[in-house]
């Protein structure tokens, strides 16, 4: 038994229910995601069982095919998993009708009940479920059954407290059937364990050997609990009931003559399928009315439990390798689009910018630029001309900023003067600080390149240091350098104007990009076909 505030998946046990044959039941309360404040009815499998080798696995598939019943007469499964070795259910909680009962000891104010089952109804009232009230619920039961054995799900534990009921505001009943299949699940063997060994599990409660001999008690004679239900056993279960209730009723004999026959036939084993059981009902006529036809039950003589159960688990099998394709599919096919998304991208920026962060030189000229990766600006460096060197000597890298204005990279640097103490009378530390230094303690100058997108090279254009335009020059045979402008237009033509084009220094190689995105999206196009093929494939049907 696990205390309040025990977790058993996305639930805090609120408190203890009971014991039965097919587990543990908590009222719980959701605290995480979705389930957050919603009251659960949780069922938590017997822990020697949980722990068997391959139950996990086992567990996973029976539940893939409780949850997908729903409809009338079933009270659905809303979420299962495991956690370590807890393996649980989870239900919507049922309220009940509540009722209240006389208490024995006098002056004591009355008990608040809540009937929920139709043992607790028969309890309260025995005489209080009728022949009509009794086919309502044995309709009700009948569509369930219909619907979950064409899925090949067999209930194999129904018993009256199994069998959820509520009283509606014209007084009629309305039931569904709980606890799906559980009797399956706890039937499990692991391979190479032998029948004879027992059960797989057992328990010393008082609860649990209780309601392992209710259980016993609507199954057909000679059937041991470890068995693998059958579709027989849930029709021999519904006479029993409706023997149990007529066991229980107060009323005149003669009103369950009708149903005392139908109970025979259904117990002996007369019924093939829940079809047939149900058109025998006392008061049912037209099964149309329930949206169930009489050639249904042709397909049921045809066709075993065993075989529609293993129709389900192919088409179950179907469907996960359609969702792993299918998803193998998208999450290449995005990759692969990532991939050529960002190969356009870089290529429509190195047509409209210089690479980022690759060096750009020119034989001859100690000038080195760089840019960094920026759409209208961004990081810059350069070399330190020695013109701006206080040593004399230049060449050291210098960092800046760059900003595209008409076409136009201006690149802007500077660097801080040597301190002299005497001119400036202040040590060099005390140029540090926030407001310790003006533009008087820098040189700055800045750089005017165009990008020649054809040749994928930077040509100088022109350098301004405070308010002097320097342009690139060649005198006769020496080497290109800077010269003033007004310099070389007072030369008299001894300076002619040249150009300055700096050249990448590193070869790009291939765009692995593209070809990541390619191979990527070729896998999607796989994947795809995969996918396609597995969709138009049937099922094989023995």
């Amino acid at each position: 038994m696990l205390s309040a505030g025990t977790r058993i998946g996305p639930y805090h046990v609120q408190d203890w229910i009971r014991e039965g044959s097919c587990g543990q039941s908590y009222f719980g309360q959701g605290s995480l995601g979705e389930e957050r404040g919603k009251f659960r009815y949780v069922k938590l499998f017997h822990r020697d069982l949980s722990e068997k080798k391959g139950f996990t696995d086992y567990f996973s598939q029976e539940c893939g095919a409780i949850q997908q019943l729903e409809g009338r007469g079933i009270w659905p499964m809303l979420g299962s998993g495991t956690l370590k070795w807890k393996h649980w259910m989870s239900f919507a909680w049922f309220e009940g009708h509540s009722v209240q009962i006389p208490n024995d000891v006098q002056g004591k104010e009355p008990n608040d009940v809540s009937l929920k089952t139709l043992d607790d109804w028969l309890a309260y009232d025995p005489s209080r479920v009728g022949p009509k009230d009794l086919n309502l619920i044995l309709v009700d039961m009948h569509c369930g059954l219909n619907r979950a054995h064409a899925y090949g799900v067999i209930h194999g534990n129904l018993k009256p407290s199994n069998v959820l009921l509520d009283e509606q505001e014209d007084g009629s009943f309305v039931s569904w059937m709980s606890e799906f299949a559980l009797a399956k699940i706890c039937s499990f063997q692991p391979l190479g364990d032998h029948s004879e060994e027992g059960m797989v599990f057992s328990s010393q409660s008082m609860q649990y050997q209780k309601s392992l001999k209710e259980s016993q008690a609507f199954r057909p004679k000679g059937i041991s609990f470890k068995e693998l239900p059958e579709e027989s056993w849930d029709i021999s279960a519904l006479g029993a009931i409706v023997r149990y209730v007529i066991e229980k009723s107060n009323r005149p004999t003669d009103e369950w003559l009708e149903w005392q026959k139908w109970a025979c036939k259904a117990v002996d084993g007369s019924f093939l399928n829940v079809v047939q059981s149900m058109k025998a009902l006392p008061g049912v006529e037209d099964l149309s009315h329930y949206g169930i036809h009489s050639e249904k039950e042709c397909d049921y003589q045809k066709q075993s439990t065993n075989e529609i159960r293993r129709q389900r688990e192919l088409e179950w099998d179907k469907k996960q390798k359609i969702s792993s394709a299918t998803f193998r599919r998208n999450m290449t096919g995005l990759v692969g689009c990532v991939c050529l998304i960002t190969f356009l991208f870089s290529k429509l920026y190195l047509y409209l910018n210089p690479s980022p962060w690759v060096e750009y030189r020119l034989e001859g000229v100690s000038d080195r630029y760089q840019l960094g990766f920026g759409i209208w600006s961004g990081k810059a460096w350069g070399i330190l001309p020695a013109a701006y060197d206080d040593g004399g000597e230049g060449g050291q890298d210098v960092a800046g900023e760059w900003e595209r204005v008409d076409g136009i990279f201006q690149l802007n640097f500077r660097k801080f003067k040597k301190a002299k103490e005497e001119e400036s009378g202040k040590k060099l530390w005390q140029f540090i600080g926030k407001g310790s230094t003006s533009s008087q303690d820098y040189y700055a100058w800045t750089d005017y390149l165009y990008f020649d997108r054809n040749e994928n090279k930077l040509s100088f254009v022109k350098r301004v240091h405070q308010g002097d335009t320097f342009l690139a020059g060649k005198r006769a045979q020496d080497p290109p350098r800077l010269y003033p402008e007004v310099r070389i237009r007072r030369s008299g033509g001894i300076i002619k104007e040249t150009k300055l084009l700096f050249e990448q220094s590193e070869v790009s190689g291939p765009s692995w990009s593209f070809f990541i995105g390619v191979g990527f999206l070729l896998a999607s196009s796989l994947y795809h076909r995969n996918m396609i093929s597995i969709i138009k494939v049937e099922p094989i049907k023995d």
